[in-house]
């Protein structure tokens, strides 16, 4: 059982998606109803910190040439920086870990593009935006409306089940409009990335808030 800090709760109803088809999510909102970021989560915990390395830590060329540690609590974005390590060294991912379903390469050489793209994000957080929380390290969330949910679901896969949600307890929230992000991954101008760090809204009437949450997210 993870203790977490007295941090005071971030205001707001949010709406998070998990995969059905992902084992250890299911698992762990089933067994407490909750879900750790993995730098929150070692700082809370002594046994997890022993062994933890935290992302803001890890040089971009590490992260480039080794990918992020993985584990449990590996972030969606991770995964891609991880997988695009290994794609990189001639290696090859896929799904499963018995008769696995290695992808294609057309699917490989996508996995090394978001990978990229991710690593290009946290090499500008470093620089302009350094406090706030890493795509590569955190839990996602959408503003719980129609438009959040909305969100959720193009980003996520057909068996996406979106939960109701709170934030009891938080290191940090980064609120950034993840238009810019999608703006990036079809033009590569780093004025892009410098907007979403800084938390311009890219459309005021329909905005597409992303929160970053280094801490804890509870089923509500």
């Amino acid at each position: 059982m993870i203790e977490t800090k007295p941090y005071p709760p971030y205001p707001g109803d949010f709406a998070h998606g998990i995969d059905l088809d992902d084992w250890y999510p299911c698992h762990n909102l089933a067994l407490c109803g909750r879900l750790y970021s993995p730098d929150f989560a070692a700082s809370c915990e002594p046994g997890l910190a022993a062994s933890h390395r935290c992302i803001k830590d890890i040089p971009i060329e590490s992260l480039m040439q080794s990918g992020t540690p993985m584990g449990v609590l590996s972030p969606r974005a991770s995964w891609y920086v991880w997988a695009a390590a290994i794609i990189r060294s001639g290696g090859h991912v896929g799904i499963g870990s018995i008769d696995t379903k290695w992808f294609p390469k057309s699917h490989m050489d996508r996995i090394v593009c978001i990978g990229d793209i991710e690593l290009a994000f946290e090499k500008v957080r470093r620089d302009i935006a350094p406090q706030a929380v890493s795509r590569l390290a955190c839990i996602w969330v959408a503003e719980n409306t129609s438009i959040g949910q909305a969100h959720i679901r193009s980003m996520l896969s057909v068996n996406t089940l979106i939960l109701k949600v709170k934030i009891p307890t938080a290191n940090g929230v980064s609120k950034v409009d993840t238009s810019w992000f999608d703006l990036y991954c079809t033009d590569f101008k780093q004025e892009y990335i410098e907007k979403y760090w800084q938390g311009v809204v890219l459309d005021p009437k329909v905005p597409k808030w992303e929160y970053l949450v280094d801490g804890v997210i509870e089923v509500n």
